[in-house]
């Protein structure tokens, strides 16, 4: 994967994970396809919306173990949504309006596959400055001619984001099982772009140029979401080993 740097270092719960951490620590974790530790798991972590550094949260995915596993083939369109404690239901799209997102002024969203347990990444989908937002879907075209990916304990579908106002790298993940190209079936070439990850208490020098909005956003630019839905990122495609400009800037 493509490193900036990078140092190692149901329901009713959510209620009372609210009072340990406060709504203006809510950040975003990936809700659909359901990810690890989340709400719609046996593991709900009050971390699970936290950046990658946070409480000795590591990279990949944050650490966690395995959650919910979703089923595609090659092909299908991902909504991809996004969650935090604001949001009580995450059943209910769009969530209710005026909820705090802390999405700091918004920054450079990737999202990716991993065929080997978070070893490897790579990039089916980008989508810059306006992403993440809570109120949106953010649609994701899982290539038709990657091949298959059947053990679901390997198999990971990954949001990655890094933000504009706060210098923090996201990894949240999803176990799936994907059925795809047996015969000739090929990953993209473009790799996940991973920004400076340190230890807890140290900042980041990388931040991404986003919109500026802390509250809702414009949504998915009509032209990324466009490439997204077109084949872009498949290997063989426009995208090739440099994808989008995700905006990145060095403090």
């Amino acid at each position: 994967m493509k490193a900036i740097t990078l140092t190692s270092s149901v329901l009713a719960a959510a209620t009372t994970l609210l009072s340990i951490l406060p709504s203006t620590s809510a950040h975003m974790a990936m809700s659909n396809p359901p990810g690890q530790a989340g709400p719609w798991s046996n593991d709900l972590r009050s971390d699970v919306h936290a950046w990658i550094g946070y409480d000795r949260k590591t990279f990949p995915c944050g650490g966690y173990k395995k959650g919910p596993v979703t089923i595609y083939k090659a092909g299908d369109v991902i909504p991809v949504r996004f969650w935090n404690f604001e949001v009580k239901d995450y059943k209910n799209f769009p969530p209710p309006k005026g909820l705090s997102q802390s999405r700091h002024g918004g920054g450079a969203c990737e999202f990716s596959l991993s065929y080997d347990a978070g070893k490897t990444w790579n990039v089916i989908g980008q989508y810059t400055k306006t992403c993440p937002d809570i109120y949106y879907e953010w649609p994701v075209l899982i290539p038709k001619n990657v091949p298959s990916c059947i053990d679901s304990n390997k198999c990971l579908f990954s949001f990655s984001w890094t933000a504009y106002s706060t210098e923090q790298f996201y990894h949240h993940c999803a176990n799936v099982i994907i059925h795809g190209d047996d015969k000739k079936g090929i990953l993209p070439e473009l790799e996940m772009t991973v920004t400076d990850v340190k230890q807890e208490g140290e900042k980041m020098d990388i931040h991404a140029s986003g919109d500026g909005k802390s509250a809702k956003s414009s949504g998915p630019d009509r032209r990324e979401k466009q490439l997204n839905l077109g084949g872009y990122f498949a290997c063989g495609g426009p995208a090739g080993k440099h994808g989008l400009d995700l905006g990145l800037v060095r403090s």
